[in-house]
């Protein structure tokens, strides 16, 4: 082989058969790896019911901050009034906008996830 040829080999190091006794398994290893997989995937999961928590809590802090500007809006003159309800309307019709969006990417990856088991 030349120079060339030898420097564009390749080796594949994340096989996992044991040919070598370097990469045999031990059963402490194996028993890591379980405990790991079955605590550590908690996250990934429940993913989806994080999400539709967390778009509530998006949209209630949306919802709130349009409030507080419709409040203020409201102490600084009575005349502002109309344009504080137009704020309050308008905070509303974001919030749940966005409550929608981000609760249909949960639902969705609820459906993935059934779809998946029914497969398996």
């Amino acid at each position: 082989m030349s120079e060339e040829n030898k420097a564009l080999e390749f080796e594949d190091i994340s096989s996992t058969s044991p040919s070598t006794p370097a990469q045999k398994i031990t059963k402490s290893a194996k028993k890591a790896a379980k405990a790991v997989g079955k605590y550590g995937n908690a996250g990934i999961t429940n993913m989806d019911k994080i999400i539709k928590a967390i778009s509530f809590i998006v949209a209630i802090a949306i919802f709130l901050l349009f409030a507080a500007i419709s409040a203020i809006l409201i102490l600084l003159d009575k005349i502002f009034i109309i344009l504080a309800a137009v704020v309050a309307a308008l905070g509303v019709i974001i919030a749940l906008i966005v409550l929608f969006l981000i609760y249909g990417l949960g639902h969705i990856i609820t459906q993935n996830n059934q779809l998946l088991k029914r497969l398996r």
